[in-house]
């Protein structure tokens, strides 16, 4: 009977120990559920814009909300849970000059995150950004880029690619800040990014430029005949130079595939123009594409 009594016992503690282990797993859920209006409720006086779950170098865990306030001016808190995650404790506080700014966190290859912030603005489509992180319990800025030209940023796993027009450059983390490396036609690409190095095929057309001071100094050729899903490769021989060029074309039988690829997508005409510094038109060079039905 003793015997019968005391497993009794054991399978009731047992089953009180899963129900507890439930109860709580579901707390948990709860509170990462809620934590967005949670956190808001430290920011009464700004609009919620989003909020990031982020690392830092030894995989600790805060949070960063970001939020606007009744000037548009975008601010980021960094908090950090105390306890159980119903109270949070403000960090650090700051301030950023952006009107519709966009947001991605990316992970810099380790436990470690960072949130990138970024806007194109006016018809230059001039790029700004800034790249933060988690250090010592305070907000990092840890690369930024202000009105660049025609400018475009993408992350990948350890690191960003920045374009301006038709130049391209790889940033990849190491330790503790980016390294710049040059453009991943000319080397290596950075691991994790994918290239179009594998669309020059036997449907592909490539045409090189060289853009010197206040022109285009070398174009390949400026007349192509492509059919309906052929592809042309615009490529710049010196992509390091500090002479911009701007390219342009119309998209009515031609598609823009990325990183200098135009894709032919009916028949008919198109047109490149390339403008060197962006706006001298009186030394532009087009390229003339005829497409016909493949």
């Amino acid at each position: 009977m003793k015997r019968f009594v005391s497993l009794s016992l054991i399978c009731l503690i047992f089953l009180l120990f899963l129900s507890s282990i439930s109860f709580a797993d579901e707390a948990t859920l709860l509170s990462q559920k809620e934590i967005k209006n949670r956190l808001s409720l430290y920011l009464p006086l700004n609009r919620i814009l989003d909020t990031y779950l982020v690392r830092d170098s030894n995989a600790n865990m805060y949070y960063i909300v970001i939020s606007v306030d009744e000037n548009n001016k975008t601010h980021l808190d960094l908090f950090s849970p105390v306890g159980d995650g119903i109270i949070f404790k403000n960090l650090d506080h700051i301030v950023l000059d952006y009107q519709n700014p966009n947001f991605k966190l990316f992970n810099l290859g380790t436990d470690q995150s960072a949130l990138l912030i970024w806007e194109r603005m006016g018809s230059g489509a001039f790029l700004s950004y800034d790249v933060f992180l988690v250090r010592d319990e305070r907000l990092v800025n840890i690369a930024q880029g202000k009105a660049i030209f025609q400018g475009d940023i993408k992350t990948f796993d350890g690191g960003f690619e920045l374009t301006s027009s038709d130049k391209r450059w790889f940033y990849v983390w190491d330790k503790d800040q980016f390294e710049k490396n040059l453009e991943g036609d000319f080397l290596s690409y950075p691991d994790n990014f994918v290239s179009n190095v594998s669309s020059i095929d036997s449907n592909t057309v490539l045409i090189t430029y060289r853009v010197g001071e206040g022109e285009i100094s070398w174009l390949s050729s400026s007349d192509v005949d492509l059919k309906v899903g052929e592809k042309l490769l615009l490529r710049r021989l010196n992509p390091l130079e500090d002479s911009t060029c701007r390219i342009l074309y119309n998209d009515e039988n031609l598609s823009y595939e990325g990183n200098g690829l135009f894709k032919a997508k009916r028949s008919g005409k198109a047109v490149i123009t390339l403008v060197p510094n962006g706006y001298d038109w009186d030394k532009a060079k087009t390229i003339t594409i005829v497409i016909s039905a493949s």
